[in-house]
């Protein structure tokens, strides 16, 4: 080092910082292309029969244009709507990858996010190949569902 203070071995370190940073930068699109061009995971039937395998639908995708089926399980909903809830759990395991979230067990939210779109995958599914009855079949008469949520009809 020329000088006695260090500068130059700041200054260094202060450059390969940036340079690492423009590479995570650049790096990172790709990263995210890979992961959208990949098949989407489909939970297996030891999943969906499995303890957790069931989950309560906790919101209305955007997109979806039908009756709520807000606080059913996934396994009442029509499968039209359950790829609407694997494409929004698959945007919420990007976000939360993107700002590293985790639970309070520390473990990456993400994770939880891919396994409930895989779970809905599944049941849609079941339903399309005829494993289970739609709910329309079941006793949930979309018309009825409808009047029932929205007041306005009554």
């Amino acid at each position: 080092m020329a000088n006695g203070n260090g500068q130059e071995a700041i200054d260094l370190l202060k450059s390969i910082d940036n340079s690492l940073k423009a590479l995570v930068s650049a790096v990172q699109p790709l990263i995210m292309q890979v992961r959208a061009a990949q098949p989407k995971t489909i939970a297996s039937a030891k999943d969906l029969d499995g303890k957790w395998g069931d989950p309560l639908l906790k919101f209305n995708p955007r997109d979806w244009t039908g009756p709520s089926f807000k606080d059913r399980h996934f396994s009442e909903c029509p499968p039209e709507l359950l790829d609407l809830v694997a494409d929004t759990f698959d945007y919420f395991a990007r976000k939360a990858d993107e700002t590293n979230e985790r639970t309070n067990s520390g473990k990456p939210k993400g994770d939880f996010n891919r396994a409930d779109a895989a779970r809905a995958r599944g049941w849609a599914r079941r339903m399309r190949d005829g494993e289970i009855r739609r709910p329309e079949a079941v006793g949930v008469s979309v018309t009825a569902q409808w009047a029932k949520d929205d007041d306005s009809f009554s």
